[in-house]
């Protein structure tokens, strides 16, 4: 098994004497070895991967692994490596089983005619002139100057423009020289800057390619998504287009989504801000110093070393503009129907007495046959405990968080 694979997307372990392979939180296809691959679906029904995806700015980590694509009508700069490489993949078949080649009828007109003889042209041209020693003749060309050598050629040029126009570094200068050999592949073909060759049928994918030229339709399904600004759809198992496996750790993007789609609906809302407790101003140290009159009370005793102290880090608060974090939020990943877990349930327990929050609320995708929506727990003291569970196959996933929004702005104003 690859070193890239192993204990960073995939872990293993004996269980009853059999060999078990453990996702570590990431959906996808990926090579376990040369000749076996997996695919990772996310826990939960979900529909909405490539707009989570598009919303959070999230770049998935790209494999070698092919797997198949829908198209979408939205193209994102996420996808621009991902459909490069599989483009150069399916040249570099091309270079090693050959071009695809058709035949075209030349004319011309000379005393040494070759092929078949055009007598009507001939005639119309010539004898009636009393031209007797020239003729008119047609022949049959091979070549590789035909639409669908023209189609692949219009989109190297484009993607070999776009990283031109990058900062020639690592993987930048190595795709701009892999575009150039690519371009010298398909050096015969000639320069279609209007793009009739999406008039083309066999380009078009409405008609079929010559059996020993099949390998051509991933490469012109490539070409022509690049061409007409379409991309990956991450949503759908099957497509009609072979690219790189594109990995997405899904409990990241889940909490990244949840955030900024909080952030985004209550951006103008006149007493609240969405922080992020990961990072300053949000985080803070998880102890607070006792007063040096307390600790004079105290029975003897002796400190924690210095050292690195922790910080409580939820993953979203909500804070008033003039002070106070009237709820704290963790967004957890996992499988909820009841309660939480109880190492959840004290992770943001603990985190509402450290930010002195009358609520506290775990974040979870919800199950197909769970209630949805907010879900009231119970108090742990003087804490009260929440749920929100989300709908992530929603048919409008934007109007589920806006939804989701308005319902903890009602338990924030309820809890105050």
């Amino acid at each position: 098994m690859s070193d890239d694979v192993l204990n960073r997307y995939v872990m293993t372990d004996f269980k009853n004497g059999k060999l078990r392979f453990l996702a570590r939180g990431v959906s996808g296809i990926f090579a376990l070895t040369d000749d076996l691959s997996v695919q990772v679906r996310p826990r939960f029904p979900l529909t909405n991967l490539t707009h989570m995806v598009t919303v959070c700015g999230y770049v998935p980590t790209a494999l070698a692994a092919l797997r198949p694509y829908h198209v979408t009508d939205r193209w994102e700069d996420w996808m621009l490596d991902v459909v490069t490489d599989a483009l150069l993949v399916a040249v570099d078949t091309i270079e090693e089983r050959g071009l695809f080649r058709t035949y075209h009828r030349r004319t011309d007109s000379s005393s040494y005619p070759h092929g078949r003889i055009e007598i009507a042209p001939t005639i119309n041209q010539f004898a009636s002139r009393g031209i007797d020693h020239r003729a008119v003749y047609s022949w049959f060309e091979k070549t590789a100057d035909n639409p669908a050598n023209r189609c692949l050629k219009a989109a190297t040029r484009f993607l070999h423009s776009r990283y031109r126009s990058r900062q020639p570094i690592g993987e930048v200068r190595h795709r701009i020289a892999r575009l150039s050999n690519a371009l010298r592949v398909l050096d015969e073909a000639a320069d279609d800057r209007h793009h009739t060759f999406m008039n083309d049928a066999i380009v078009r994918s409405s008609a079929a390619l010559p059996e020993a030229r099949t390998y051509y339709r991933s490469a012109l399904d490539l070409a022509v998504a690049v061409l007409s600004g379409r991309g990956l759809d991450l949503d759908a198992e099957t497509g009609s287009i072979s690219a790189g496996s594109l990995l997405v750790k899904t409990e990241d993007l889940f909490e990244s989504f949840v955030r900024l789609s909080l952030q985004r609906v209550l951006t103008d809302h006149p007493e609240l801000r969405v922080l992020d407790g990961n990072v300053s101003p949000g985080k803070r140290p998880l102890y607070e110093a006792v007063a040096d009159e307390e600790k004079a009370s105290l029975p003897e005793h002796s400190e924690v070393g210095k050292g690195t102290d922790p910080n409580a880090t939820p993953d979203i608060l909500f804070t008033r503009h003039g002070g106070g974090v009237p709820l704290v939020a963790d967004v957890k990943y996992t499988n909820v129907t009841r309660y939480a877990d109880r190492a959840e349930l004290e992770q943001v327990v603990v985190y509402g007495v450290r930010y002195g929050s009358p609520a506290v609320l775990t974040i979870h995708p919800r199950r197909k046959y769970a209630a949805g929506g907010l879900v009231i727990c119970g108090r742990v003291g003087e804490v009260l405990v929440a749920q929100y569970r989300i709908d992530l196959a929603a048919d409008d996933l934007d109007a589920e968080m806006a939804a989701m929004a308005q319902s903890l702005v009602e338990l924030i104003a309820a809890t105050s």
